[in-house]
């Protein structure tokens, strides 16, 4: 759906773009092929933080290590008709979850888009049967 390079748009206008703003600054490149090419400068770097900012992002080592300290309940929703994210990094957070033990429930919604939630009561009550 994005034209390449998708993510880390060459001119700072896609949303994940946005996500790393920093202070002042609303927009920042995340991978040194767009930030080299959007400057022109061949030796450009990433800013410093970049790196661990993405590191944490991503759960799926968090996981993998079982931290003690993750979250030991997962709802995850996603459409069948998303365009925007494969099914599988949804359903490899799901199996990684509950191969740790993690209780999960993981519904993919027919003919949703991306991100769907089409249930925001059972949400509600979910929450209400593990906090009770």
């Amino acid at each position: 759906m994005k034209p390449a390079p998708a993510f880390d748009a060459f001119d700072l206008t896609a949303i994940e773009n946005s996500l790393f703003g920093r202070g002042p600054t609303a927009a920042r490149h995340f991978t040194g092929f767009s930030l080299r090419r959007a400057t022109g400068d061949p030796a450009a770097r990433l800013e410093p933080d970049l790196p661990e900012t993405l590191r944490l992002m991503n759960p799926m080592p968090f996981l993998a290590e079982a931290n003690p300290g993750r979250a030991r309940h997962w709802w995850i929703r996603n459409g069948a008709a998303d365009t925007h994210a494969a099914h599988s990094v949804a359903g490899n957070l799901a199996a990684m979850a509950a191969r740790n033990g993690d209780a999960v429930y993981y519904r993919i919604y027919w003919d949703a888009g991306h991100i769907a939630n089409e249930d925001a009561g059972d949400f509600i009550a979910w929450i209400g049967a593990i906090t009770a």
